[in-house]
């Protein structure tokens, strides 16, 4: 199973919101980092053909999403950023809604829909109306329906903004549970979210894909562009006028920065030993 994205673009007038994508994606899960504004939900929409792109292609199994039309449709689970809702409608009855559309039998339904909504906690909340939800039950019910149908391409545009810790974890785990023979693209701008269940983090910034691999070889692409060094309280404007910096913390008494980039200062030393996705993330997409 392929999907592809050969030179894809997204122009709005001058303004050039994905600029000549080339991706191959096979099965596993894509991490897609990005600040808003990187392009993320620009392919996404263009994957779901909710926008129109501009130029270039998207190959499923070797032919165009165009063409293949509904039959595409069949086999794809998308999770909008923002989506309204009908309020009047509780969670269960929202749920066999897009269930009968996605053309599901009442049997599978049942046994889809009751499976959905306690992986995704909201059992307990099944039948009240979708108005006085949070705004993270919302996103639980928003991943609910885009896993309806056993979907083998799965799009997650910022699934787990509004919910708690605790929450994120539970819906990390079950992403990474449901990710054999499926492609699953989820994008946010939460390292945490993806570092520990990605195949291959794409980096995103300003419509162009900077950086792509695995969590470990992105990590060692940064081997030799992160520094720590002690500095002056009174000297920490000056770091970060000319540094990409990461954290700053106190070690032995002493205030210490965190440095990234291609040009570090001679003073302070590399740690190669304690890189993180972070590190990956203020290099290639920090300004």
């Amino acid at each position: 199973m392929q999907l592809e994205l050969i030179d894809l673009t997204k122009q709005y007038g001058s303004f050039t919101a994905l600029d000549h994508a080339n991706i191959l994606f096979t099965e596993g899960i894509y991490g897609i980092l990005g600040e808003n504004g990187a392009g993320k939900s620009t392919m996404m929409n263009l994957l779901t053909d909710n926008i129109h792109r501009t130029d270039g292609q998207i190959l499923f199994n070797g032919t165009d999403i165009l063409e293949l039309g509904k039959d595409f449709r069949r086999v794809l689970g998308y999770m909008p950023q923002q989506q309204g809702f009908y309020d009047h409608m509780t969670a269960q009855t929202f749920l066999y809604y897009i269930a009968d559309l996605k053309g599901l039998t009442k049997k599978e339904a049942v046994k889809e829909i009751d499976m959905l909504l306690d992986v995704t906690n909201l059992s307990p909340v099944r039948h009240k109306k979708l108005g006085g939800y949070s705004g993270g039950m919302k996103q639980r019910v928003l991943l609910a329906q885009a896993l309806l149908g056993d979907p083998k391409i799965v799009i997650l545009d910022e699934p787990t903004a509004g919910l708690d810790p605790k929450e994120r974890i539970r819906i990390r785990n079950f992403i990474s549970s449901m990710s054999r023979n499926r492609i699953i693209l989820l994008a946010t701008h939460i390292v945490s979210d993806i570092e520990s269940i990605s195949d291959q983090i794409l980096m995103m910034k300003k419509g162009k894909l900077v950086g792509m691999g695995t969590p470990a070889e992105l990590i060692q692409s940064v081997a030799d562009k992160v520094k720590e060094m002690p500095c002056a309280q009174e000297k920490l404007e000056e770091i970060h006028s000319h540094y990409k910096v990461g954290n700053i913390f106190q070690r032995r008494s002493e205030t210490w920065v965190r440095i990234i980039g291609d040009h570090l200062p001679a003073e302070g030393q590399y740690v190669p030993e304690h890189l993180s996705l972070e590190d990956v993330y203020l290099y290639y997409l920090g300004e």
